[in-house]
């Protein structure tokens, strides 16, 4: 049964493909670029890569898309800028901190503890999230959101320091990225945040000037933080994701064809984070081990119960209402 299941979507993706092959010649010949921050080891350039080779595929080679790893054409709000002027980048992968900035409701994403599981988070971007923000996006950012990537289940990593509970973390010199939820959620456990930029991390932790930072455990492998770091606690604190844009002037002024091609492969890539991120998580966490880490799970229950400062900061920034809306979405 399995076998002829796989063998009918086989068949259906082949025919897709097959119908936008033979209309190749209808393709313009077109120069894309798509830009992100991510290591290129990262499940991020893996699925910028496959949105590439897919805009070729069913384009028949008409379309290239040119993909920008590791910040090459700037910080994340440096990328924005150009895609929402028209510069030069057409497509990114933003962050959900970043896009706040232009669309402050989207700060309701950055609640701590919002998702129990991936399959959670999945079904609610699909059926809440990425219809309650592509109005904004569009009309705000100019720009068309394509799919939301997974970047995973943040966790802290300390350097000397055992954290297994919320108290542990009371005091710590931890850099926190700029978003205000995960700034609200650490100032709730008392910690001592730092705001230092990503492409300064590495260093800022190997000459001891914070000591602790937290990612999802993909990042702390593909940009070796284990060397500078040595320990990993599994506070899954906070569910990130990352939204695939396109700048709205440039995909509006495609064919429905071409559109359909850019909106299929952005789908797909997002899928691949969704395999990627998730399927990999127990893996990549035996490799920190092997370089030496020492793993904890902590006592969640001792964060959750520090988190109602962290609340109603968020709240003030994304409106109360929005944030309800997106509690009762999810449960």
């Amino acid at each position: 049964m399995k076998k002829t299941t796989k063998a009918l979507a086989a068949a259906v993706f082949a025919a897709a493909f097959a119908g936008f092959a033979a209309n190749a010649a209808d393709f313009p010949e077109m120069k894309l670029s798509l830009a992100h921050t991510a290591a290129a080891s990262h499940a991020h350039n893996q699925a910028a890569k496959l949105f590439a080779k897919e805009v070729s595929d069913m384009t028949g080679g008409k379309v290239q898309v040119q993909v920008y790893p590791a910040g090459e054409l700037g910080d994340q709000p440096a990328l924005l800028d150009q895609c929402f002027n028209g510069g030069d980048v057409d497509i990114l992968i933003a962050s959900q901190s970043n896009m706040a900035s232009y669309v402050p409701k989207l700060n309701a994403l950055s609640a701590p503890f919002l998702f129990d599981s991936y399959d959670q988070a999945h079904k609610t971007i699909d059926n809440y999230v990425m219809p309650w923000m592509e109005k904004d996006v569009e009309e705000k950012m100019h720009m068309v959101p394509l799919g939301v990537f997974d970047y995973g289940f943040r966790h802290v990593t300390t350097k000397g320091i055992t954290v297994k509970k919320a108290d542990d973390l009371k005091g710590v010199k931890i850099r926190v990225p700029g978003s205000a939820g995960l700034l609200a959620t650490f100032d709730a456990l008392g910690a001592n945040t730092q705001t230092i930029a990503y492409s300064e991390l590495y260093q800022s932790l190997k000459q001891g000037v914070v000591a602790a930072e937290e990612n999802p455990v993909a990042t702390i492998f593909a940009d070796s933080f284990y060397e500078c770091q040595d320990n990993l606690a599994l506070t899954g604190h906070f569910f990130d994701m990352q939204a695939l844009l396109m700048n709205k002037d440039k995909f509006d002024s495609m064919s429905p064809e071409l559109q359909k091609v850019i909106k299929k492969a952005g789908i797909d890539a997002q899928n691949l984070t969704r395999k990627l991120i998730s399927g990999q998580e127990s893996e990549i966490i035996g490799k920190l081990k092997a370089k030496g880490m020492k793993v904890y799970d902590v006592d969640k229950q001792s964060f959750k119960d520090k988190m109602g400062p962290a609340y109603e900061k968020i709240a003030k920034l994304c409106g109360k209402e929005e944030l309800d809306n997106l509690i009762k979405a999810i449960k």
